[in-house]
């Protein structure tokens, strides 16, 4: 058994040197044969030689070269070049006021709330004050306060004036408000008062008496009113539905009214219960200022005219939707929106 140990030794000795001697520095390995005299152990050991050795890295295929890149911080450039503009006076910022103007009262061209502050507290934020070229830091020096004026509210009430009949040379007026009427008895020459109350249509034949009768009543607008003229129109004419010729009655009555609104109309006589007048706007008008401390002004009707920030305004219309100013003496055409929640 002893001899049979040390030849075991031996044979085994022998094997190994065999191996080192085939494969230095590498231990021996089995490869089974494959077809076209290849093994996939020996192809395994040649792409592991190739990645080991750097010298033969050109005889990997090119599709297994990868590179890499890293990055602390990713920049992009513009496709186009860019060149960089220095800041002009001249020039105006996206707040749509120019830098020069800026620059003048202090302000930094490049902050863009500069448009939107109101730093002198007049009411106009900058972008307002740099469009009317007003100095923005003193509160005397601002854009004119009418532009800040709102609608605040508006109470329809639809007026119908109309010739209502004629006795020798008397005529009859009638003012219609809803359902509430006033007639009144006038010849040519007379002047009359009109306006409305609560309890409706009013008309007076003196301005005293109109005055004594609406004392206390805030911004009650009085229409004065002539009787300038009557033209006569009676005959026949035909019926073009009935073919027959018939009786009418045109005859009118020309008025001036001689409030804001100076205009001259023609009533004609009512016909067949039927009113062929003018309807006028009676409605009550509360404007409001936008300027911080002013707030509502008013009531005022059509016609009527106020001051408001040293300047003169004619109400030409009124609605819901709108007030049509007219600044006096230029007879500049102004519309009051209404203020927005």
């Amino acid at each position: 058994m002893l001899w049979a140990a040390v030849a075991g030794m031996v044979l085994l000795g022998v094997v190994f040197g065999l191996l080192g001697w085939l494969l230095p520095g590498q231990p021996a390995l089995w490869e089974p044969g494959v077809s076209g005299g290849k093994s996939v152990l020996s192809e395994s050991k040649k792409k592991l030689e190739a990645m080991n050795n750097p010298s033969s890295s050109a005889e990997m295929p090119s599709k297994n070269l990868h590179r890499v890149f890293v990055s602390r911080a990713l920049v992009f450039l513009p496709k186009e070049e860019e060149p960089v503009q220095a800041m002009k006076p001249e020039m105006i910022t996206e707040d749509k006021i120019q830098v020069g103007w800026k620059l003048r009262f202090g302000f930094d061209p490049e902050d863009p709330d500069v448009a939107s502050r109101d730093d002198d507290l007049d009411g106009f934020n900058n972008l307002e004050e740099f469009q009317k070229n007003t100095d923005p830091r003193d509160a005397q020096s601002s854009p004119s306060k009418w532009v800040k004026l709102r609608l605040a509210s508006f109470k329809p009430a639809p007026m119908v004036l109309s010739f209502a009949g004629t006795a020798g040379d008397r005529y009859t007026l009638r003012l219609m408000l809803e359902n509430r009427r006033k007639d009144v008895s006038v010849v040519l020459g007379d002047q009359l008062w009109i306006g409305i109350s609560a309890e409706g249509p009013e008309a007076w034949k003196s301005q005293d008496a109109a005055r004594s009768a609406t004392e206390g009543r805030p911004n009650l607008h009085l229409i004065p009113l002539k009787i300038l003229e009557f033209k006569s129109d009676v005959g026949q004419r035909l019926d073009p539905r009935t073919q027959i010729m018939i009786d009418y009655n045109d005859s009118s009555l020309r008025l001036e009214r001689g409030d804001g609104i100076s205009e001259t109309v023609s009533l004609l006589i009512d016909e067949r219960g039927k009113a062929r007048g003018v309807t006028w706007n009676m409605g009550e008008i509360m404007l409001a200022s936008l300027v911080p401390g002013e707030g509502e002004l008013g009531p005022y009707r059509v016609g009527q005219v106020f001051s408001y920030a040293g300047r003169d305004f004619l109400i030409r219309d009124a609605s819901a939707a709108k007030v049509s100013l007219e600044l006096l003496p230029e007879k500049e055409k102004v519309e009051i929106l209404p203020k927005t929640p």
